[in-house]
């Protein structure tokens, strides 16, 4: 499974957009400080179950939005044509510069709540990206993307970075949101005894249980231990105790 990344953008000029009315334009030349909306969209690996979501992820978080911005970012840009790969691609051109542009993005700290894989605990805060967002006259319009609510609890399947925020594995499968347990007034009516976990993308294929995360945080437990317990034997092995 090819963990990369594919973006596709389509750059206009918004008074072209407005004036012919569709959705496939030539780009043409405009003034630096015209308004400029781009399209963008992006190519994600999909997963057949919980279990291969999981593995892939190396952090899963339940968490709410605590702020918000949109930030530019100096990204390498994967191309799939091969007539612009040379333009756009530095491993293509070794003679040449690394090719690469800033990006819009749409940035949200995340407050952990409980963390069921990776190395955040309750309490601490991430930064996860989303492709899109306006600075200045320049727009990335993202279609695929999912909004992110303060006053909702997400659980987030995310591959975190070193020196970039994280992202969802995919926009599909990836963003879930917590819904209360449900209390009725009304004698007679069934309530739900635990929250109930639903995708945030109605198009997801994929359902998550209570049990899943369970599951998931148990096996981060049980490898902790693991590791804890082959540092102490080597730890003995060495000193000879």
């Amino acid at each position: 499974m090819n963990k990369n990344r594919v973006l596709t953008l389509l750059l206009s000029s918004i008074f072209i957009l407005s004036a012919v009315g569709c959705s496939s334009v030539t780009p043409t030349a405009s003034p630096s400080d015209a308004p400029m909306t781009i399209i963008a969209s992006e190519d994600y690996p999909s997963y057949g179950s919980i279990g291969d979501l999981s593995e892939r992820a190396n952090t899963i978080v339940k968490g709410s939005v605590v702020e918000t911005r949109v930030e530019a970012l100096n990204d390498i840009v994967q191309v799939t044509d091969a007539a612009n790969e040379n333009e756009l691609n530095p491993a293509s051109d070794p003679g040449g510069e690394p090719s690469s542009f800033d990006k819009i993005y749409t940035i949200h700290t995340i407050q952990v709540a409980e963390s069921y894989k990776g190395g955040y605990t309750a309490g601490e805060k991430l930064e996860v990206k989303q492709l899109g967002g306006q600075l200045g006259n320049t727009e990335i319009i993202n279609d695929d993307n999912l909004k992110l609510i303060p006053t909702k609890d997400y659980v987030l399947f995310l591959e975190t970075y070193e020196d970039t925020p994280a992202s969802l594995l995919n926009s599909v499968q990836s963003l879930y949101v917590i819904k209360p347990a449900f209390k009725s007034n009304q004698p007679g009516q069934q309530q739900s005894q635990s929250e109930v976990i639903v995708s945030a993308n109605p198009e997801n294929d994929l359902t998550l249980q209570l049990e899943d995360l369970q599951e998931i945080q148990n096996e981060k437990r049980a490898n902790k231990l693991l590791y804890g317990n082959h540092t102490t034997l080597l730890f003995h092995l060495r000193t000879g105790s």
